[in-house]
């Protein structure tokens, strides 16, 4: 078959994306300007930059999920952006991490995982004051890492930590760099458009130059594994995307050159050599593109693109972490806003039951030959290749902290050059006698693949159990974590061990007599292989299988001809993670003495980190013991240490069900859930009978115990969460069946997840009824500045800009109609096109304002530094006008922002292009100016008054925030750094005017919130990044209950906070989302709410064309009675406290409250205080949480339906002729 119509194993490779609980949620990223993917990870591990400043990073499990705490434990690692980060090809706990601030550092995350933060490295190097850009290790040689800082390419030692080589050639800052799989060679991508190949160890190290992408945006470039070719990735001189492929043998030209599209996004590629499968995902791209590479045209094959979250970073995992039972082939790590998404990449076939040899080549493994100062002194040995088959890969590899490792390195033996490259070889199958007299031509010495002579072999170890040895000087300091069938369990090498594998070994050899003795020859060079050190480690030869596990059915030719597929162990080994799903044993009576008990014929596999008397008795296990009663009771319990196997519909491919541990374990608060006693758990199944079951319901118990309760020790995997469902049947019927029937037994409490609980959490926005909606409005206007919210408006009317001819500002007011607010009185509109009668106004508009005091009073601020004053009629505008009630000069150029005061009738305040604000008195017949602030060096974004009307805070273009006390000074009494974006930026006072929230962008333009404390303006207490996008978040904060909402022009997502005095400051509740993009949003007092309804916020929002009220609720179930604790005393903001003169002349009123309560409704709190205590009833038993999840049989779900209905109805058994008079005794004798 020609190579162009050949069909590729992963060209159906499909991503999939888990549930969202199956991610890492509610995490803080920012936007980072670095060369750096953001992410990466180990076989343990994963890390990304954590915060706005990306100067500390998160580091979890690779199979963590749910939501994320704000406290959690962070590595606190540099003072500036972290720019690059790198775990150890050879130790999965060993970090490696960059900054701007000059530093390299050398982290080691413990195999249990950041229990908290950590702030100091195991090293620290020093790049003389030039900010790093990449940082990576050595692919082959262990010790050795690479460093390319500004212009300086440089290697490091970490066994002395000392610079090994520098190379300073570049003429540009370094972008990129990649190793060859071999590692002799590397190449760099620079600023200056050139492309470099060296080699660290030559006397001239560059041994070539070739021009690159024409443009000095970020290129990146990958190595194609052992190949002579390189794939860089860039920008054309037109700005397009590009992909190149170069051979280094002829560097000048490109074999292949792909453009994409005009797209700014950074293109990351993501490459496997063991598939060939590239991953391009670019930086603020949503779409993820999957590629497959070939040595020939077309070069570039595309598959599958995957469309999701938009990405800030992403990398690929190493194929140790895989689920290969689940066909996954690849995954990719992708790192969003508030998230970290893994996407499984997998090869669909029919099932996956069994192990698909075909689709896992052999790959690198965590163990290699070659320590940093051997590889400086010119040796070269490449890393032994391991199998990706659960029974024999090594899953996961810590070796302590750098001091362990490094002496590891150094006690390291050197490789001899005569020695042959170590081969892993997998199980081989059970051949057949005439497999093996089928004569075969002889394989040339490069060809030959070698088996192990398996009884030649148990002889060699047999001689050396007379001179045992201590593996744990020779084990390099490697700590093994073996992952199994989904089973995690950590394992030193000891002579214990392996003497027991080599007897189980010696027992499979003698009951298998199909194996036949080979030549001599082959024999020794299969010992010597056996007995070969891998960084200090023996090789552990695999176990030949026993005859029973060899069920694979095929010709005798078929196996001669094919390698050997490697086949699910089934024997069980002590301290072996793997169990096996078996079935319930044959029935058979013990025929000793031995006392028979069904404990021993459902028996379930052994728990991973527990001792054999905790564990119970293994399926297969040779040793039985009678099982006591008080056993049989812990073993029935849901809530048992002993974790047991799960039903065969839980398992998907052996995972196994895993949601309500998701529930109970997804945050990092510390919080692990207490198992219950022995004593309390014969409390909790006092009525639970287990004499009195059947044999299948015993079974069932078994098979359906839940597993939501974690142990009380620290689990030993630094993974404890597992997404083992998350990818596979998540709708299937059964699952959502189990889920719904598993009761969880201890579940968190929500406080020690969110700290304090709010109230408002759960806060829902509500449209109003059609009816209540300004529909079709025509020639809406956007051509509004930065500093107005666009759209203003009390209980009767709003102001809305339209556009139309003739030049100058058009402001329409529309009268509100019925039922959208209380104060409302206008008759619902005819849907058919609104043009709204406007005011006219000769200058373009900048900014309006309704009197909080007067709903019929308008004054709109233009372009002319000009303030026009309306005074609306009371039934609203019936016609345009252009004639204003008066106008008079505010200022000598355009005006900003315009607002009333609080709490002052009469009194308002105007920010102008001059840098002033001035504080008008409009009780006089010509307005004049009592007060002018100065101090303002650019241009004022935003104005706030406190609620009390003291003080008035602003943010400027300059950056700055100031807090001014107008009747005291005309300069600021505090100022302190804002946002740092000059975009465009918010203010308002919050907690009791104690503190101030503002919203602005920081210098990469990505929205934040900022929390200030007003008395302390240094440094914002807390900020919390939003997202990217232009549109300036527009703030209002209901001052009762402290809540924030935030939205921007052009969002549909109204955005909703808490906030408080204490960390976390600003907590999120639950967010709005409309279903249309909205044009401004204006809330309204608070004595326009409907409380019976438990509505404590109201709001207006302006959409493309309509006016839509919006009700903010919360729930509540005795929502016939007034929730006092949702409604404090309210401040009075739709009267005023005083006048302008009396404000001017600095008198001080007391602050005026309100309470909302209506007339005739009972509060919540005197309910519940006069509520007499009721008698507790008595208590019921606790349920049988063993019944209540096993499937009920139909006919004993009948019966129970049957007993509670005559339960329910009441029989009388009386007789009719009871009650009947009876016949005197006398009668009878007549």
């Amino acid at each position: 078959m020609a190579w162009r119509f050949k069909a590729s194993k992963y060209k159906n490779a499909a991503p999939i994306v888990p549930k969202p609980e199956a991610c890492i949620r509610d995490i803080c990223v920012g936007s980072y300007q670095t060369y750096g993917n953001n992410i990466c990870a180990s076989a343990a591990f994963m890390a990304f930059n954590w915060e706005h400043v990306g100067s500390s990073m998160a580091v979890l499990p690779l199979d963590d999920c749910g939501r994320k705490s704000k406290t959690m434990p962070l590595l606190h690692a540099h003072s500036d952006t972290i720019t690059d980060m790198d775990f150890s090809p050879f130790h999965d706990g060993l970090l490696l991490t960059g900054s701007q601030d000059s530093l390299v550092k050398v982290w080691h995350i413990p195999p249990e995982g950041l229990k908290e933060s950590l702030s100091v490295p195991e090293c620290t190097l020093s790049q003389k004051q030039r900010r790093v850009e990449n940082v990576g290790f050595h692919p082959v040689a262990d010790g050795l890492i690479h460093v390319a800082s500004g212009h300086d390419f440089a290697l490091w030692d970490l066994t002395t930590q000392k610079e090994a080589f520098v190379n300073k050639d570049h003429t540009e800052v370094i972008q990129s760099t990649s190793w060859k799989k071999d590692g002799k060679l590397v190449a760099t991508s620079c600023k200056d458009k050139k492309v470099r190949i060296l080699d660290p160890r030559a006397d001239s190290p560059v041994l070539g130059v070739a021009n690159s992408h024409q443009n000095i945006k970020d290129s990146r470039l990958v190595w194609l594994g052992d190949t002579d070719r390189i794939l860089t990735t860039g920008f054309d001189s037109a700005r397009l995307r590009q992909i190149m492929i170069r051979d280094i043998r002829n560097l000048s030209q490109t074999q292949k050159t792909l453009e994409l599209d005009c797209s700014t996004g950074v293109l990351m590629p993501l490459f496997d050599p063991d598939t060939n499968m590239l991953f391009l995902a670019g930086k603020g791209d949503t779409t993820i593109l999957y590629m497959e590479l070939s040595d020939r045209e077309p070069y570039l094959i595309e598959g599958l693109r995957h469309s999701g979250e938009q990405t800030k970073g992403a990398c690929l995992v190493p194929k140790r972490a895989l689920r290969v039972m689940e066909g996954e082939v690849n995954r990719v790590l992708q790192l969003a806003g508030s998230s970290v998404v893994p996407i499984m990449y997998q090869v669909p076939r029919k099932s996956y039951r069994e192990y698909h040899a075909d689709l896992y080549p052999d790959t690198r493994g965590a163990l290699t030959f070659l320590s940093a100062p051997m590889w400086l002194r010119h040796q070269d040995c490449a890393p032994p290749t391991v199998s990706l088959h659960p029974d024999e890969r090594l899953a996961q590899t810590h070796r302590g902290n750098l001091e362990e490792f490094v002496k590891a390195i150094l006690a390291m033996p050197s490789p001899k050059k005569t020695e042959p490259k170590p081969i892993v070889t997998q199980k081989p199958e059970e051949p057949s006698k005439q497999a093996q007299k089928q004569a075969q031509p002889e394989p040339s010495d490069e060809d030959r693949i070698d088996f192990v002579n398996v009884k030649d072999l148990i002889k060699g170890m047999e001689k050396q159990k007379s001179e045992p040895k201590d593996y744990s000087k020779d084990t390099n300091g490697i700590h093994k974590k073996i992952t199994d069938n989904g089973h995690d369990y950590d394992r030193k090498l000891d002579d214990d061990e392996t003497q027991k594998n080599d007897e189980d070994n010696e027992k499979t050899i003698k009951s298998d007599k199909s194996l036949e003795k080979t030549e001599s020859s082959d024999s020794s060079e299969s010992l010597s292989r056996s007995n070969s050190y891998i960084n200090g480690v023996p090789v552990q030869v695999p176990k030949p299988l026993p005859r029973s596990s060899i069920s694979e059915a095929g010709s005798s030719d078929d196996q001669v001809s094919e390698a050997p597929k490697p086949k699910p162990r089934t024997t069980s080994v002590p301290g072996s993670g793997y169990k096996p799903r078996l079935g319930p044993k044959p029935f058979s009576a013990s025929a000793g003495s031995e006392e028979f008990s069904f404990d021993k014929v459902f028996s379930v596999p052994a728990v991973p980190g527990l001792t054999k008397s905790d564990s119970g008795l293994s399926p297969v296990s040779s040793d039985a013991r009678p099982v006591r009663d008080d056993e049989k009771e812990k073993s029935l319990s849901p809530t048992s240490d002993v974790e047991v196997a799960a039903s065969k519909e839980e398992y998907t491919n052996g995972k196994s069900d895993t949601s309500l541990e998701e529930e109970v374990n997804s945050s990092d608060s510390g919080y692990r859930p207490k198992t219950p006693g022995t004593a309390e758990r014969r409390k909790m199944f006092e009525t639970t009978d287990g004499s009195s079951q059947s044999i299948a319901e015993r079974r069932r118990a078994y098979e359906a115990r839940s597993v939501s309760v974690a142990n009380d020790e620290t689990p030993v995997s630094p993974a404890p969460l597992r997404r083992r469902d998350s990818l596979k049947s998540r709708k299937s019927p059964e699952r959502e069946e189990k889920r719904s029937s598993v009761p969880n037994v201890t579940t968190k409490r929500t406080s020690t997840v969110f700290g304090k609980v709010s109230k408002f959490r759960h806060l829902k926005g509500t449209p109003g009824h059609k009816s209540t909606h300004v529909e079709n409005i025509k020639n809406i206007s956007r051509q509004i500045s930065g500093e107005c919210n666009g759209f203003y408006g009390n209980g009767v009317r709003v102001g809305v800009p339209v556009g139309g001819g003739g030049g100058g500002g058009r402001l329409g007011v529309v009268e509100l109609p019925q039922g959208s607010t209380p104060a409302a009185r206008a008759a619902p509109r005819h849907p058919a096109a609104l043009h709204p009668p406007a005011l006219l106004h000769p200058a373009p508009l900048q900014d309006w304002a309704f009197d909080p005091f007067d709903a019929r009073r308008l004054l709109v601020a233009c372009d002319d530094g000009q303030v026009r004053e309306w005074i609306l009629p009371d039934d609203g505008l019936q016609e345009s006008t252009n004639e204003p009630n008066r106008t008079f000069s505010a200022h000598p150029d355009k005006i900003y922002i315009i607002r009333f005061h609080p709490t002052a009738a009469d009194l308002l305040t105007t920010a102008a292009h001059d840098l002033t604000i001035k504080i008008w008195d409009l009780s006089q017949e010509t307005p004049t100016a009592e007060i002018t602030l100065t101090g303002h060096t650019d241009q004022i974004f935003a104005l706030d008054w406190s609620t009390c009307g003291e003080y008035l805070a602003t943010v400027c273009k300059d950056g700055n925030i100031r807090v001014f006390k107008p009747r005291a000074a005309a300069e600021a009494v505090r100022r302190g750094a804002g946002p740092l974006g000059s975009r465009g930026a918010r203010v308002v006072w919050a907690l009791h005017d104690t503190h101030l929230v503002v919203t602005g962008f920081d210098k990469v333009s990505e929205r934040q919130i900022l929390l200030y404390n007003a008395s302390d303006l240094s440094a914002p207490l807390c900020t919390v990044g939003l997202d990217v996008s232009p549109a300036i978040l527009h703030i209002h904060l209901d001052h009762d209950s402290n809540t924030l909402f935030l939205t921007g022009r052009g969002d549909s997502t109204i955005y909703c906070y808490e906030v408080t005095s204490e960390a976390p400051y600003l907590c999120a509740l639950s967010h709005h989302r409309c279903s249309t993009l909205h044009q401004g949003i204006v809330f309204l007092p608070k004595n326009l709410l409907a409380v019976e309804k438990v509505e404590f916020a109201r709001a207006l929002r302006l959409t493309n064309g309509n006016i839509e009220p919006l009700s903010f609720t919360v729930p509540r179930i005795k929502s016939e009675l007034f929730q006092d604790d949702l409604f404090p005393p309210t401040l009075v903001t739709w009267e005023s406290w005083q006048s302008a003169r009396s404000w001017l002349a600095g008198t001080r009123v007391p602050a005026r409250t309100h309470n909302l309560q209506p007339p005739g409704m009972e509060t919540l709190s005197s309910h519940t205080a006069a509520a007499p205590a009721k008698e507790k009833p008595p208590q019921k038993p606790k349920p049988d949480l063993i019944k209540s999840h096993v499937p009920m049989d139909p006919k004993d779900k009948q019966e129970s339906i049957m007993k509670s209905m005559s339960a329910k109805v009441t029989v009388n058994l009386k007789l009719e002729q009871d009650s009947m008079e009876g016949v005197d005794e006398s009668e009878w004798d007549q």
